[in-house]
């Protein structure tokens, strides 16, 4: 199966995926993480997962800004709790409307 910006490639190393996310940060785009079990080229809805904030700034009370290494650490979770699954990230540009980057980072692991 072909999926998004990078199915013809062989899969990225896990710093290759820290790379792209970091891509995405920079630019100042919205990450999302999605995963599907059984997706098909006419399947448009993957299920979302929840990116929880990094740690709490104890001065202000807010959370520090996402930083990359905390999305890979969030895709890692999603990973862990869906093995089944295909797990994408995403990029949403908030000023164009539109998602810019979006690339399978997991697939399924078989025979578990």
């Amino acid at each position: 199966m072909r999926f998004e910006t990078f199915a013809f490639l062989p899969p990225l190393s896990p710093q290759q995926v820290e790379a792209q996310a970091n891509h995405i940060l920079t630019q100042g785009h919205l990450p999302t993480i999605e995963f599907a079990e059984n997706p098909s080229s006419a399947d448009f809805y993957w299920r979302s997962w929840p990116i929880q904030p990094g740690r709490i700034n104890s001065l202000t009370g807010k959370p520090e800004p996402l930083t990359a290494a905390h999305l890979t650490n969030q895709l890692e979770a999603c990973a862990r709790r869906h093995p089944y699954a295909f797990i994408r990230l995403s990029a949403y540009d908030p000023k164009t409307r539109q998602t810019t980057l979006s690339f399978i980072t997991k697939t399924p692991q078989e025979g578990q």
